[in-house]
C-alpha cells in the first residue's frame, strides 16, 4: 500500500513537472510571437513612413515644378503685356507728335 501511494505520488510529481515545463514553454512561444509581432509592426509602421515620405517629396516637387512653370507663364505674360503696352505707349506718343507738328 505504501509503494502504491508512494507511485501515486511520484506520478503526480510528474505530472506537476510536466504541467510546468508546458506552462513555461507556451509562455516562451507566446512572447517570442509577441515580439515578432513588434518587429513586424515596427518594420511596416517605418516602411509606411518611408513610402510617406517619398510621396509628400515628390508631390514637393512637383508643386515646385509647377509653381515654376506658372511663374514662367506669368512672366512671359507679363512680357508680352509690356511689349504690347510699350508698343502701344510708342504709337501714341508718334501720333502726339504728329499732331503738335500739324502732320495729322
Amino acid at each position: 500500500m505504501k509503494e502504491t501511494v508512494q507511485k501515486i505520488l511520484e506520478t503526480e510529481k510528474e505530472v506537476r513537472e510536466s504541467i510546468e515545463r508546458a506552462h513555461i514553454e507556451a509562455q516562451n512561444i507566446i512572447r517570442d510571437a509577441e515580439e515578432r509581432s513588434r518587429r513586424i509592426e515596427e518594420e511596416v509602421r517605418e516602411k509606411a513612413q518611408h513610402e510617406a515620405q517619398q510621396i509628400l517629396e515628390r508631390m514637393k516637387r512637383e508643386a515646385e515644378e509647377e509653381r515654376a512653370k506658372q511663374i514662367e507663364h506669368s512672366r512671359s505674360g507679363t512680357s508680352d503685356l509690356a511689349t504690347k503696352k510699350s508698343d502701344s505707349i510708342e504709337k501714341a506718343a508718334a501720333r502726339v507728335m504728329k499732331m503738335i507738328l500739324g502732320l495729322e
